[in-house]
């Protein structure tokens, strides 16, 4: 390496690929967990509704600041 720090979104990625490496390969090398973890998981009407949630309360936050600010 050339000495230069990684930057913060590099490191955030590099965090994701492995998360998620060891999830594809959990599901490969033993099924039955995926099975036992996608039981625990909310419905996907729940899932959508609290995205859908997110966004509006990430919105109005992002608002709320910039009306503050000018």
């Amino acid at each position: 390496m050339s000495g230069v720090a990684t930057c913060a979104l590099c490191l955030r990625l590099r965090l994701f690929l492995t998360v998620a490496g060891g999830l594809i390969a959990g599901l490969y090398l033993q099924p039955g967990w995926a099975t036992a973890l996608a039981g625990l998981m909310p419905s996907p009407l729940m899932i959508g509704i609290c995205i859908c949630l997110a966004a509006v309360s990430l919105f109005a936050l992002r608002l709320w600041q910039h009306r503050r600010v000018a």
